[in-house]
């Protein structure tokens, strides 16, 4: 089940998503009409279903047509995921953050940072490594860069 909180910003709305998009998600009833801009947190979508996809292509792609702005912004990697797998995912919006997934060579333990866009652009991808929370040891990054990034290096 997915929660969405709103928030009004001036002339921009930022709503964040907390939970699973799947069949039952109804973007129109959760979200709504929007201004001209409209900023989405992601931080807290763990999964998102082939429907779900659905429901959000067709939800993003019309707020897009009406001329809203769009910003995705601390996608989480499920988000990412898709980003990479479905070339229309973010419907002409800027994907502003994202996560990171890191695992520490030390205990195992995955973690995940997150990054700025331009700060990774800049990077060119290469991530420093983490302190590890747990064990206090080095986190390094636990992905493939060209699959991982591949939305960005296009």
């Amino acid at each position: 089940m997915l929660n969405v909180t709103k928030e009004q910003n001036g002339a921009v709305l930022v709503v964040k998503l907390n939970g699973s998009i799947e069949e039952s998600v109804d973007f129109n009833q959760l979200i709504g009409e929007t201004p001209k801009e409209l900023h989405v947190n992601c931080r807290g979508v763990p999964r998102i279903n082939s429907v779900g996809v659905k429901s959000w292509i067709r939800y993003f792609q019309a707020v897009a047509a009406k001329g809203v702005t769009l910003k995705f912004v601390e996608c989480s990697t499920a988000i990412v995921e898709q980003i990479n797998l479905i070339s229309n995912f973010t419907c002409g919006g800027e994907v502003v953050s994202i996560f990171v997934p890191f695992m520490c060579e030390g205990c195992k333990s995955e973690l995940i940072g997150m990054f700025q866009v331009s700060a990774l652009k800049q990077l060119k991808f290469e991530l420093p490594t983490l302190k590890c929370s747990k064990c206090g040891g080095q986190a390094v990054f636990d992905d493939i860069p060209e699959e991982y990034f591949n939305f960005l290096m296009n």
